[in-house]
């Protein structure tokens, strides 16, 4: 699990690594991380390993038309995924709910082509952890790969 060897090279710290479903729901991998929820709350990391953004047309793009198409295609989709992870006024409800059908996000297509979202599935599981509560965006400063959009998110509660 390579985000842990990054942060913890000297594996001192136990680790579990699960696997995708099949078929990238995200109703499957949400409902996952509210099955964790309880290890969550026994003081358990739970972490998702992925990508807000996985599209190998675009980053590999070597025309400067479509770079910047990737690029606009990126942030539309990364400025939903904030307002909705992160919105206050979002009910826990609501916050699913969109969250749920991001394929009817702006630009969800362009970010992950169909049957290509396995790398934006880990999310669903962490934020199920949250029960729908808000999370924060973090990494900021890392929030770009090849020249686009890509988000990290915290949920503390």
């Amino acid at each position: 699990f390579i985000p842990m060897l990054c942060m913890l090279p000297e594996a001192e710290v136990p680790i579990v690594q699960m696997s995708l479903v099949a078929g990238q729901d995200p109703k499957t991998h949400w409902d996952m991380g509210v099955a964790l929820r309880p290890l969550r709350e026994q003081g358990v990391l739970i972490v998702g390993s992925g990508l807000s953004f996985h599209n190998f047309k675009y980053f590999f793009a070597r025309d400067g038309r479509s770079q910047e198409e990737g690029r606009k295609h990126s942030q539309a989709f990364a400025a939903w995924l904030t307002d909705t992870v992160t919105n206050p006024d979002l009910s826990p409800k609501e916050r699913e709910e969109r969250l749920l059908k991001w394929q009817s996000a702006p630009s969800a297509s362009e970010c992950h082509p169909r049957g290509g979202a396995e790398h934006f599935m880990p999310f669903f599981a962490v934020a199920g952890t949250a029960h729908g509560a808000p999370g924060v965006e973090v990494g900021k400063e890392y929030g770009e790969m090849m020249g686009l959009v890509v988000n990290q998110y915290e949920f503390l509660n």
